[in-house]
């Protein structure tokens, strides 16, 4: 398949993960602002129903159970006094003074009675029902000064006293907003506070240091305990730790792990073109390196078929001259297939890692001379030239020299082929530190930066533009990689496209 279609498809799966993605970030933000509304609906009846409950309570309801009791006491006490005075009011011709047993001043130990009054018997009961309540009256406030610092310091049970004073019940508060909230199906725990609107300050919190959040807090609500009116508003606040943070965090973590999948999907998707795509290079490497073997060994095979034809023919077989020229042609195709052939295997069993080094002394300039000059024939064929350059002494290790020859060969034929318009090689050896180095030059038609990423990939080859006409199958510099690495040494390739190319091979000594 064209790289084309690859690249679309690819672009469309993405383009279509990315708009799942997007898809679904807009469901998560709408989920989370109708989970937001919905959360505050039901916060709000929940508080309008609180607030509701809160207002018909009773003042003493409001108060913790200390201060109750006494509220209630001080209400007994305001009754008996209440009937007290009655009794007065209803006997006032009995009664010394009825100012005496008023409420802000009733003190009287016992009835005073007006000089001369003749004492009926409702009278008696009268005067026994007054002394009867005076008694029980002067019980429960156990002396004038309780009575007086009571009267003094807290009967103003207004709503003001209440709020700023600590006897207010806020246990009672925290639990009628629980209930409240529970009872509409929200069971998260709200931070409370009580805010004084009018002096700016919260007369209680909850939580300790969740004063500011408090403030910034949407849910805030009027309320006015037992109904009464007061110069301060007065507001019930309430803050809720996670609130819809809760579904923003679920939802978040599903949106991550969507996210998280879908980018795997993607992954595998790429991982999977990417392996098609490299799968379907090899075929076509594979293709092309059959096609070129089956060229490069049908040129030995046709050549030497028409020198044995040749030697068939009676008249060219007597003649001595033309025999060893054939046969001489024959030798030379031979080889030329031995060494493709092996070549081949060596790279398989190089590749599967079933080698291993036959390592003997050897002179690497012996190599290079060999096999420079198996190619000064060719070479002068195409009116080019081949030079060494060779140091001395002659640089000798532990090496495959059978390997290292084929190399070699494989360098020098790599560089002819690529100089198609006039051959121009140049083989160095140098001693360096620990080893040697072997140098191929040529200048020829180069190659390019990203060719030589992958000159040493087996099957590849560099493109030559227009130029048709250079053979070979692809696994020549992969083979000399090979036999480089086996030898614990390295290559290092630096071209310029249209100057040339030098193959540098380091190896270590002995």
């Amino acid at each position: 398949m064209k790289k084309t279609f690859w690249i679309a498809l690819t672009a469309l799966f993405t383009l279509a993960a990315a708009s799942l993605l997007a898809i679904q970030y807009v469901q998560m933000k709408r989920t989370v602002t109708v989970s937001d509304n919905l959360f505050n609906i039901s916060v709000n009846n929940a508080m309008d129903d609180m607030i509701e409950q809160l207002n018909r309570l009773k003042v003493e309801d409001y108060i913790s159970q200390n201060d109750r009791y006494r509220l209630l006491k001080f209400k007994r006490i305001e009754e008996l006094n209440e009937r007290m005075q009655s009794i007065v009011k209803e006997n006032y011709t009995t009664f010394y003074d009825t100012n005496l047993v008023s409420l802000s001043i009733t003190m009287i130990d016992s009835v005073r009675l007006l000089p001369g009054v003749k004492v009926s018997p409702s009278d008696s009961h009268a005067i026994a029902q007054y002394n009867t309540l005076l008694a029980t009256r002067d019980r429960l406030t156990a002396g004038s000064e309780f009575y007086k610092q009571f009267v003094d310091d807290i009967s103003e049970y207004v709503v003001d006293n209440i709020m700023t004073s600590s006897s207010f019940n806020y246990s009672l508060l925290d639990s009628l907003i629980s209930d409240k909230l529970m009872a509409s199906g929200i069971d998260i725990k709200p931070n409370v506070g009580i805010y004084d609107h009018t002096d700016n300050r919260f007369l209680y919190c909850n939580a300790d240091g969740m004063e500011q959040k408090l403030r910034e807090s949407p849910f805030k609500y009027r309320f006015h305990p037992n109904g009464m009116m007061s110069p301060n508003e007065y507001f019930i606040v309430l803050q809720f730790p996670l609130s819809s943070l809760l579904l923003k965090e679920n939802s978040t973590r599903y949106f991550l792990l969507s996210l998280a999948l879908i980018s795997l999907i993607l992954t595998l998707f790429l991982l999977s073109m990417r392996s098609i795509l490299k799968k379907e290079k090899l075929d076509t490497m594979k293709t092309d390196f059959i096609n070129n073997m089956t060229h490069e060994i049908k040129t030995p095979i046709a050549t030497i078929g028409l020198a044995c034809e040749m030697l068939q023919d009676p008249s060219i077989a007597a003649d001595p001259t033309n025999n060893s020229t054939y046969i001489g042609i024959i030798s030379d195709e031979n080889r030329r297939m031995r060494l493709l052939i092996e070549t081949i295997l060596q790279n398989a069993k190089m590749s599967n890692g079933n080698f291993t080094l036959n390592r003997t002394s050897t002179d690497i300039n012996a190599i290079v001379s060999s096999v420079v000059n198996s190619f000064l024939l060719k070479v002068n064929s195409l009116n080019g030239t081949i030079e060494s350059d060779l140091c001395h002494p002659a640089p000798v290790i532990m090496a495959d020299e059978l390997h290292l020859t084929n190399m070699v060969y494989n360098l020098i034929d790599n560089a002819i082929k690529y100089s198609p318009d006039k051959v121009e090689i140049r083989v160095t050896t140098r001693l360096t530190d620990g080893g040697l180095s072997l140098s191929v030059s040529d200048k020829g038609l180069g190659i390019s930066r990203e060719d030589q990423k992958h000159i040493f990939e087996k099957f590849y080859r560099v493109s030559t533009g227009d130029i048709h006409n250079v053979k070979g199958f692809g696994i020549g510099l992969n083979y000399v990689m090979q036999v480089v690495n086996a030898h614990g040494g390295k290559i290092h390739v630096d071209s310029t496209l249209g100057q040339g190319s030098t193959f540098t091979v380091t190896l270590p000594g002995d």
